[in-house]
């Protein structure tokens, strides 16, 4: 199976959700929430539109020794946020994706909208989480910012992440949407 819908499994053990289809989205934080975020995670969460106890809205305390590692040590750049926040929806059938897709992108469009629907990194957010990976970050619908989805991810970091992938792959033998291109 494709690798990235692989990565994407959530599974569970008793009393656990288990559920094939779901949709992550992220994005870190170098402060708290503006009142319009507040007011728009606020509508989202509430609207009587969208009715799904495995839909929501994590705020991960994030930091401390995380942020003590210099920006260029790893692929992970982001190494001065406070808050690791989570969009997330699961669900089982088929014939709802669309509702609940729509659900999960409006709210990560309408919480970044200053910044082209995704967190741009700036003073208040420093981009999105690899490990939840967004293939809506590479796609001009969903981000309309003009900033690449690789600069979501990786920053400054993605020319040395590319010098890796040519050495090591130069075939691009591994590759999903969100792969590291070769230079």
């Amino acid at each position: 199976m494709p690798w990235l819908y692989a990565a994407s499994w959530r599974g569970g053990g008793d009393g656990d959700l288990i559920a094939r289809r779901f949709k992550f989205k992220a994005a870190y934080l170098r402060k708290g929430l503006s009142d319009q975020q507040i007011a728009t995670a606020y509508r989202h969460l509430t609207t009587p539109d969208y009715q799904n106890p495995n839909a929501m809205f994590v705020m991960i305390g994030y930091g401390g020794r995380v942020n003590t590692v210099a920006p260029t040590a790893t692929a992970v750049a982001q190494r001065d946020s406070i808050i690791k926040s989570a969009y997330q929806a699961y669900w089982a059938d088929p014939a709802q994706d669309a509702q609940h897709l729509e659900w999960i992108r409006a709210f990560y469009r309408d919480m970044y909208a200053a910044t082209g629907g995704v967190p741009v990194p700036n003073d208040s957010t420093d981009g999105s989480y690899i490990n939840y990976p967004d293939t809506d970050l590479a796609d001009p619908r969903w981000n309309t910012s003009g900033v690449p989805w690789h600069t979501l991810y990786y920053k400054e970091n993605y020319p040395r992440l590319q010098k890796v992938k040519a050495r090591w792959d130069p075939r691009d033998v591994f590759q999903h949407a969100l792969s590291i291109r070769a230079q």
